[in-house]
């Protein structure tokens, strides 16, 4: 007797035929529904950049990076599937109603680094959770595959932010003794959904309660703004305005491998001069902000590789002096194209051979597989950045020329602020720091100290 011949799943196993035969959400709908997803997403963006420099707590510092990164990138993908639905990409910047532009508000008046991420991560991000929900059993299957690919990616990284958000709120309320019924608390994220639920919810279709003008706190107290100055909290003894005496070349490559990643650790400043220049350089095309979000991430992602290099050994990081004064310098005395070309300046110095491909060349010298990963990605996503600096800064200054010509106006100035710092009591730390805590580790202490080449003193 023949068994009845067998076929694979119908219909790329993406639903059955019954879950196909509905009709699920027009072009329209989905369109409308995009476009608020758009501006909560830039919103997002722009919130945590300007809340950047603003914010003590290190360990935030290098979520909300990865966090405004990855709500760049959503708001990207849906910004695209948008002009492919016969809509093209005008007003997508513009307020699509109202009451989110009034919640927009009120989130913008948190006044603590706690109100902040209850706010994100509380309100906002769980709404956002349970639209994409919404939307994803109500898109088509079939006809709109392409949204609910883009909305299923979405998801997934919104639910991680919000756990680690969760796990973020709970440990600024811990010190305090706060815990989630404490009554402001409670008062403040009830607010903000009140607020989101008056202008009808993330999708715009639920039914809207008029909050009271009186409540709402955007005409009563300042915004966030951009601090000029970073901020570190208190785990940090020496926040300085230089990163210390640089080893010289004649040191061995062991102790030179370890200054490059106390380099790799105060990164964090580039990152905070990037987010001053998002918060600052208003009206630029979505596609800068993007672009601007991905480099503030890079360079995040560097200086985490530093802190994985010193928690590898035992060593807290946050004794270790913080630099600040790459961000704090360019904030308080440029305008944010000057700030942005700055940087420019200093990453496309680093292409030539003394600079990323020397400090790669060192980590091999050194015999350090972990220092050479770290360094070949840096060096890739530096190359990245100088290339990110020309698509923004030409057509702003005109030509290449321009671009350098102020990159080597500012930096003498830079240089005497750093110099200036570094003639104080204590800046010249290291040769003692790395005599206590790491040159045991040198496995060249008994042996002639291998040849490596020369690397170019960092611009930052």
């Amino acid at each position: 007797m023949s068994s009845s011949p067998s076929f694979p799943p119908p219909l790329a196993g993406l639903c059955t035929y019954d879950e196909g035969a509905r009709a699920g959400l027009s072009v329209d709908a989905t369109v409308m529904r995009l476009r608020r997803y758009v501006y909560l997403k830039a919103q997002l963006l722009h919130i945590f950049a300007t809340a950047f420099n603003g914010l003590p707590e290190w360990e935030a510092k290098g979520a909300v990076s990865l966090h405004l990164w990855q709500d760049a990138e959503h708001g990207t993908w849906f910004r695209n599937r948008i002009t492919e639905m016969r809509t093209p990409p005008h007003h997508l910047d513009k307020v699509p109603d109202p009451g989110l532009g009034v919640f927009v508000d009120e989130l913008r008046t948190a006044g603590s680094s706690l109100e902040l991420l209850i706010g994100v991560y509380g309100v906002l991000k769980p709404a956002l959770v349970a639209a994409y929900r919404v939307h994803l059993a109500e898109a088509h299957p079939i006809a709109d595959h392409p949204t609910r690919r883009l909305v299923q990616f979405t998801l997934a990284e919104e639910e991680a932010q919000i756990a680690w958000g969760r796990a973020a709120v709970a440990a600024l309320q811990r010190p305090a003794g706060v815990v989630d019924d404490d009554p402001p608390l409670v008062a403040w994220r009830e607010h903000l959904r009140a607020c989101l639920a008056a202008a009808g919810g993330v999708n715009g279709e639920g039914d809207r309660i008029a909050v009271a003008p009186a409540t709402l706190r955007a005409s009563q107290r300042p915004l966030i703004e951009s601090a000029r100055t970073p901020l570190r909290d208190e785990r940090f003894p020496h926040v300085w305005r230089s990163r210390g005496v640089v080893p010289a070349p004649t040191r061995p490559v062991h102790e030179r491998l370890w200054w490059m990643m106390n380099v790799r650790l105060n990164e964090m400043h580039v990152s905070e001069l990037v987010a001053s220049v998002i918060a600052d350089w208003k009206g630029q095309p979505w596609a800068f902000y993007h672009d601007l979000a991905r480099h503030l991430w890079d360079e995040t992602r560097h200086c985490m590789l530093g802190e994985i290099a010193f928690a590898s050994q035992g060593i807290d990081f946050t004794r270790i002096p913080t630099h600040v004064g790459f961000a704090e310098y360019p904030g308080k005395a440029l305008p944010p194209p000057e700030r942005y070309a700055f940087l420019w300046g200093i990453e496309q110095g680093l292409m030539a051979k003394s600079g990323k491909q020397a400090e790669v060349a060192l980590a091999k010298a050194g015999g350090d597989e972990r220092a050479t990963v770290f360094q070949d990605f840096d060096w890739a996503d530096e190359v990245l950045h100088a290339a990110i600096g020309r698509r923004w800064l030409e057509p702003h200054f005109r030509t290449r020329e321009a671009m350098l010509g102020v990159y080597e106006r500012i930096r003498p100035a830079y240089d005497r602020m750093k110099d200036e710092d570094l003639a104080l009591p204590g800046r010249d730390w290291w040769p003692a720091f790395y005599q206590k805590h790491l040159q045991h580790l040198d496995p060249n202490l008994c042996q002639p100290v291998p040849d490596a080449p020369p690397v170019a003193r960092s611009g930052y």
